[in-house]
């Protein structure tokens, strides 16, 4: 069987270039492996990854093989099954209807073998927090009881007509999620979800995640840590310690030129030390690395601002290629 994969952890506001960059890491991946990577997204889309990138049956040469799964409906048994290699095939039911299911995998060598025939290096799981609130907004829907019930239930009604102007209604109930639910949600995620994608036989997955502020357990102090969103508050230090290596990404903007000709200048970057909050500079983004003390050196010899630069070209490839030339050079010191 394959190793364990690594699980990293990417963090970070909106628009600083976590999706883009998985993107370029799939690419890095394929042209030195020839594996491709599998995407499972709860966000909106991934328009910042080139098109040409993801695999289908009309684009064979695909080397990402997507699955949105913004709007499914009972996602939990499914993405329990897609660590475990399982991937969906969209059937049309008795009724008529489409609906997924979940593709038992086929392994060559102890790999995944995806739908493209091609083996799995790498999957990315995109993001923590919209999985978080797919998983609240299915509580909601099938209005569930978990310790407590939802919450501040009512219904409304819509009239509606068939396709022979029929005129029907129905109702459709809304709630609001009870405390118990956001504490099932950020278990299910942390405690179940993320350890079984370390258990997967690829090189490494990669978790995204909005940043967020969250409430001090000692203190009860709101706003008062950071760290990256799950649901609900930010579950700073559980979270950053369930993946090997975690990074907080961000965009530093800056101006150039005089107030007659002034140009944006935007650098982004992929911080592995804590580091301060922009404002609230007394507090620190949390990061994490899993490395020899030896090999922690070694990074910030190569990247002494503590950061490694994104850049349209080069990215996050860049760390889990030191990560390759650590270990090579430690089997040849062995």
């Amino acid at each position: 069987m394959a190793e364990r994969a690594q699980t990293s952890l990417w963090y970070g506001e909106t628009d600083v270039g976590k999706t883009a960059q998985l993107g370029l890491l799939a690419k890095w991946h394929f042209d030195r492996t020839g594996e491709i990577s599998r995407l499972i997204s709860a966000d909106s889309g991934w328009e910042s990854i080139d098109k040409s990138l993801f695999w289908s049956s009309t684009n064979p040469g695909g080397i990402i093989e997507a699955w949105n799964v913004q709007s499914l409906i009972d996602p939990w048994a499914p993405l329990i099954a897609s660590t475990e290699g399982e991937w969906p095939k969209v059937v049309i039911g008795p009724d008529g209807k489409a609906k997924v299911r979940m593709t038992k995998p086929i392994y060559q060598d102890g790999k995944i073998v995806g739908a493209s025939g091609k083996i799995v290096g790498q999957y990315f799981y995109e993001g923590i927090s919209t999985l978080g609130n797919l998983g609240m907004q299915d509580h909601i829907r099938a209005q569930r009881s978990i310790g407590q019930d939802v919450v501040g239930k009512f219904s409304s009604t819509v009239d509606e007509e068939d396709s022979a102007g029929k005129p029907t209604s129905r109702q459709i109930v809304f709630a609001k999620a009870a405390p118990s639910h956001y504490g099932q949600v950020q278990d299910w995620i942390l405690l179940d979800l993320v350890p079984r994608t370390g258990k997967m036989p690829v090189s490494r997955v990669i978790w995204t995640g909005h940043e967020a502020k969250g409430r001090d357990e000692i203190s009860g102090i709101e706003n008062s840590v950071l760290g990256p969103a799950t649901v609900g508050k930010a579950t700073v230090d559980k979270t950053v310690q369930k993946f090997g290596h975690s990074f907080h990404l961000t965009s530093e903007t800056s101006f150039t030129g005089d107030k007659n000709n002034q140009k944006i200048v935007r650098e982004f970057r992929a911080w592995f030390v804590k580091h301060p909050d922009s404002v609230l500079t007394r507090m620190m983004w949390p990061t994490k690395i899993s490395l020899s003390i030896e090999r922690s050196q070694a990074l910030l010899k190569r990247f002494p601002g503590g950061f490694i630069p994104l850049t349209l070209d080069h990215g996050m490839e860049q760390f889990y290629a030191f990560v390759a030339e650590s270990a090579t050079s430690e089997v040849s010191k062995g």
